[in-house]
């Protein structure tokens, strides 16, 4: 090279410099309809100051590279610029290559770089019966890293995570989680040219997520978020089941197979312009799902007897219902609904509603205490030491309704009141145990005392009667009447000799000591 072509050439390259920095503080600008060339923008010039491998510059600051090698270069040529789908030349993944290298290399500062791209970029295109270390050559003492640089761009590409076809985004709601939370969550999926379908390692980009129905742990309803995210949300509105609505956009993502080209003539170059990425995941999901508010089952109770006797079996009827106060802040106003893992079978469940969800299943445990010696005063808790008669459950499957305890028997007199309480723990997490909140009946509500009272005393039966002798009726016979009626006089007449007798006796004692005396 003589002198003169070197200082051309140092030239060339200060101001390519220049421009390429003038480029750079023009990038940021939206990308135009059509621009025209102004030159050289970043790689080397050849030893002889006229073939060149690298970047071009557009007078809108886009630098790029050209596709039809052999064919006019772009310096001088007005450029429209299309999507790189209407040339109609390249096969899919040949697009999805070039659509990497445009997002990669082709906006390089870096001459080797820049070279490395557009040598890559014609091996993809076209050689024009050329092979790459002709078009290697033209980077001089650079060519052979130029070279290499350029067969591992192609590696890459090719590689995981390099040259795609697609990108696409999802976004899932959880009805509730092992911990009882609703949560939502977006993915990123992208079709990469070596290994297909795969979705993208969780923080790998950042977008923004809205909802409708429902808001974030701060109270929103929009936010940044990242794919992979778990984040609890919250249904807004307080009826049973709530139509939420999330929407996840992902800008700016480096895959896909679009690019943007630009076309100056027949005998021009056609060239790729270089991007940085410009695909979009996005996706949105609707669905029908519980509200995740808490609801307050409670409970009117009437005992099945106010009054019994002992050894006698009682129940208690059981009246189940939801609260419903607007003045409660967060309270839904019906009862709790959940959306089971896997659909009933036939039997084993209540039927689901059209969304597939069912009631909260609540268990009532009630308690029947007794026997008390007094009146019952009712008092918002039982006494701790209240005797317990007997404790039974029952298992509310279909919401509100009229159910019926088990039986308990009554052991002996005295007064007996049931008692019942609802704990929200008895309810599994995933079938909304956690939205329960706890109820328990007050003491001594009169509709559930029972009254058992003592059996009456049995009367003390009159000390016992000599028994009268007896009188012989006159028959008319001298048979038995009258054997009868003289056996019944000698033995009065033996009686009154025997007393007096003894009285005899007893006055020759008297006597005896009289005279001694």
């Amino acid at each position: 090279m003589t002198q003169s072509r070197r200082r051309i050439a140092a030239l060339l390259t200060a101001l390519t410099t220049v421009a390429t920095t003038l480029g750079l503080l023009l990038a940021g600008a939206p990308p135009a309809t059509a621009a025209a060339s102004t030159g050289h923008g970043v790689g080397h010039l050849a030893d002889d100051g006229v073939a060149w491998i690298g970047s071009y510059r557009l007078d809108d600051g886009s630098l790029v590279f050209c596709l039809e090698a052999g064919k006019k270069a772009p310096t001088g040529h007005h450029y429209e610029f299309v999507d790189a789908s209407a040339l109609a030349r390249f096969a899919p993944d040949d697009l999805a290559r070039l659509a990497y290298i445009s997002r990669t290399s082709a906006s390089s500062t870096d001459a080797t770089e820049a070279a490395a791209g557009q040598l890559a970029t014609w091996s993809i295109a076209s050689l024009n019966g050329q092979s790459p270390e002709y078009y290697a050559q033209r980077a001089g003492a650079s060519g052979q890293a130029v070279l290499d640089r350029s067969r591992q761009l192609l590696e890459t590409a090719a590689g995981p995570l390099g040259a795609s076809r697609s990108v696409a985004g999802a976004v899932a709601l959880t009805p509730v989680d092992e911990h009882g939370r609703m949560t939502v969550t977006s993915t990123l999926t992208v079709d990469f040219l070596s290994t297909g379908t795969t979705v993208l390692a969780a923080g790998s980009h950042s977008g923004t997520m809205s909802l409708s129905g429902a808001v974030f742990d701060d109270g929103k309803a929009e936010r940044s978020v990242s794919n992979g995210d778990v984040l609890s949300i919250t249904t807004t509105g307080t009826v049973p089941s709530s139509d939420v609505v999330a929407t996840v956009r992902y800008d700016g993502l480096p895959y896909g197979s679009a690019f943007t080209a630009g076309l100056a003539g027949d005998d021009v170059q056609q060239v790729l312009v270089a991007r940085p990425g410009s695909a979009s995941g996005r996706a949105t999901i609707t669905a029908t799902v519980p509200s995740t508010k808490g609801f307050q089952p409670i409970v009117a109770t009437q005992a099945s007897a106010s009054a019994a006797s002992a050894d006698d079996a009682i129940s208690d009827e059981l009246t189940v219902s939801a609260l419903v106060d607007p003045t409660r802040e967060g309270l839904l106003a019906g009862w709790g609904l959940y959306r089971p893992s896997t659909p009933p079978t036939t039997g084993s469940m209540p039927a689901a509603d059209a969304n597939g969800m069912l009631p909260v299943p609540v268990i009532v445990e009630s308690s029947l205490l007794g026997p008390f010696a007094d009146p019952i005063s009712p008092a918002a808790e039982a006494p701790i030491d209240a005797p317990i008669v007997c404790a039974v459950e029952i298992l509310i499957e279909t919401g509100p309704g009229t159910y019926r305890t088990p039986e308990c028997t009554l052991p002996a007199p005295g007064y007996y009141v049931w008692v019942e309480r609802i704990d929200g723990s008895r309810t599994p997490v995933e079938q909304g145990g956690a939205r329960i909140l706890p109820w328990q009946s007050p003491f001594g509500t009169a509709s559930e005392v029972t009254f058992v009272a003592a059996p009456p005393v049995p009367e003390t039966p009159p000390a016992p009667q000599p028994a009268a002798l007896p009188v012989l009726a006159d028959t008319g016979s001298t048979g038995t009447g009258t054997l009868l009626l003289l056996s019944g006089a000698a033995l009065g007449l033996g009686m009154l000799l025997g007393v007096g007798v003894l009285w005899r006796r007893r006055l020759a004692v008297r006597g005896l000591h009289a005279t001694a005396r």
